[in-house]
């Protein structure tokens, strides 16, 4: 990383330097998409990438309130009034004291909704903090907040290819642990958590290169645009998001992706940053 890099990252207390490291990322071949039934993710194909240093988590909270606090930023969602939120699927437990028995209850299904005054700092909307969420990934930010933070620190943001490649390593594995999926791994919908968690929480599920948190959770920002044309031919540009989310079904796998329009923000969106 270049000298802006290391400026901000000296600028760091201890903590904040932990989740502030990067990765290096060899060059060379590295498959991208997935032709199997299973995943269907295609194109299947090789690319060849010259070497870059990866985000080994997620852009947590801490860090983007620093880049906000010395630059007075303000966010797309901030701007906007509100964000779209999602409440995930989740369980809470109650221990019935005239049994002894625990009872669950909580959210059964999905819900979205558009929720004024949602942002960053409350995520959820008015009435939800970061507290206890330093560590956690930050949220609500658009395609252009997440390049205005990684420009700021002298980074920028992932292409797909190198997204994918840096978390697939040299072995084009479909989940960062291996090929089959493994259940508690991550952060998704059969976590019935229903919210973000601590980029370090799955240490056990780092890939080969060391990399955090590819899988669940939030979907991190890539830079790589795909033109969407409509049924009535008008055409927009979408941007694709990988790793899926803490809503997401069990299997989601690492060449899966997804498309957004640049303005969007949600409780389930984030990025991490790269530097070549």
């Amino acid at each position: 990383p270049g000298l802006m890099s290391e400026k901000f990252n000296n600028s760091l207390a201890a903590m904040d330097k932990y989740y502030n490291q990067y990765i290096f990322i060899p060059g060379g071949s590295y498959a991208v998409g997935v032709g199997h039934p299973r995943w269907n993710e295609k194109p299947e194909k090789i690319v060849h990438l010259p070497p870059f240093y990866f985000g080994k988590f997620p852009v947590t909270n801490a860090l983007f309130e620093i880049f906000v606090e010395k630059t007075g930023y303000t966010t797309t969602a901030e701007k906007s009034g509100h964000g779209t939120v999602y409440h995930g699927r989740r369980l809470h437990q109650i221990r019935n004291d005239s049994s002894g028995r625990l009872v669950y209850s909580g959210n059964s299904e999905l819900i979205i909704k558009e929720i004024k005054g949602a942002c960053w700092y409350q995520p959820f909307g008015p009435g939800s903090t970061l507290y206890k969420k330093r560590n956690h990934p930050v949220v609500q930010v658009s395609l252009e907040d997440a390049m205005a933070f990684a420009a700021w620190t002298g980074k920028r943001l992932p292409t797909e290819e190198e997204w994918e490649a840096a978390a697939r390593t040299a072995h084009g594995h479909v989940f960062p642990w291996g090929d089959e999926w493994e259940k508690d791994a991550c952060n998704t919908e059969e976590s019935l958590i229903g919210d973000t968690t601590p980029v370090d929480r799955y240490l056990k599920s780092a890939n080969e290169f060391g990399i955090m948190d590819l899988l669940g959770n939030v979907m991190e920002w890539t830079q790589t645009r795909s033109e969407y044309v409509s049924g009535d031919n008008n055409s927009s540009v979408l941007c694709v998001t990988k790793g899926g989310s803490f809503i997401s079904a069990n299997g989601i796998c690492l060449p899966r992706r997804s498309k957004l329009q640049p303005e969007s923000h949600s409780n389930i969106l984030g990025f991490r940053c790269v530097a070549s």
